[in-house]
């Protein structure tokens, strides 16, 4: 869990360990930690989840987070009345969307412990309309699976036996076997990429995710794309990790909270 904030004396991060129990509890808990931290005054606060958000802010489904299904944090409180409750993915697009036209088409993109992505489409974010829309993850990988079981980092974890730490070790000694898992990871990624841009065509799509940090990976996602997307509309489609990637999502669900 990590929990930003913004103030005039600038931002601070904390970090919080989660896992298959966690919950609505567990989440108040460490907020008060960090209200305690913060000091008496007024807070503007938003919550981003890793699942499925409905309109009226309550979670439907969280697959890494499954004890938080049910809860509406607007409703049911954790010591905090959010402003905004958000998709990982909105919260991340809200960020990478800002500063550029209202009218933009935009998309962002992690790669994380899963696939998350969500859109705006003229300038309208798709889940408005469609909640649950975005799971790019759950795109069918040819006959074999998704593209969860093949792009995302616990799909690496799993094929490799290792942790994070063990992988990047890995890379950098050149491990024939963990740089070729990386190298298939992101080409699997950048098919994920390649559906983007050839159906949606966005004018950006900002990426963000810790498995963007393995070596070879992105270079391979974005081989991919230059071998599979159509050449006149990659060209005109940026596609850049964003800045400060580690806190977008924070980022985005605070701006979403002060508008």
């Amino acid at each position: 869990m990590l929990v930003g904030a913004w103030s005039s004396s600038g931002v601070k991060s904390w970090r919080f360990a989660t896992g298959l129990e966690f919950g609505p509890a567990e989440l108040a808990e460490n907020l008060r930690l960090v209200k305690e931290e913060l000091g008496p005054g007024e807070v503007l606060a938003g919550i981003a989840v890793p699942g499925l958000v409905d309109r009226d802010s309550t979670v439907i489904a969280c697959d890494v987070l499954p004890r938080l299904a049910g809860w509406n944090p607007v409703r049911d409180g954790v010591g905090i009345v959010p402003r905004s409750v958000l998709n990982d993915g909105d919260a991340a697009l809200v960020a990478v969307a800002d500063g550029m036209a209202a009218d933009a088409t935009v998309a962002a993109v992690g790669a994380g412990t899963a696939i998350a992505a969500a859109l705006q489409v003229g300038g309208v974010r798709l889940r408005r309309f469609r909640p649950f829309a975005g799971e790019l993850g759950y795109v069918p990988f040819g006959m074999n699976g998704k593209l969860d079981d093949h792009a995302a980092g616990y799909a690496l974890l799993r094929k490799l036996g290792m942790q994070p730490g063990e992988i990047a070790a890995g890379l950098a000694s050149g491990d024939r076997v963990v740089v070729e898992a990386v190298r298939e990871a992101g080409e699997a990624f950048g098919v994920a990429l390649t559906t983007l841009v050839n159906l949606v065509h966005p004018e950006k799509i900002g990426l963000y995710g810790g498995t963007l940090g393995y070596r070879g990976y992105l270079e391979a996602a974005m081989a991919t794309v230059g071998r599979l997307a159509v050449p006149e509309m990659v060209a005109s489609c940026k596609i850049e990790v964003v800045e400060d990637p580690q806190l977008v999502v924070a980022r985005g669900v605070m701006l979403e909270a002060s508008r």
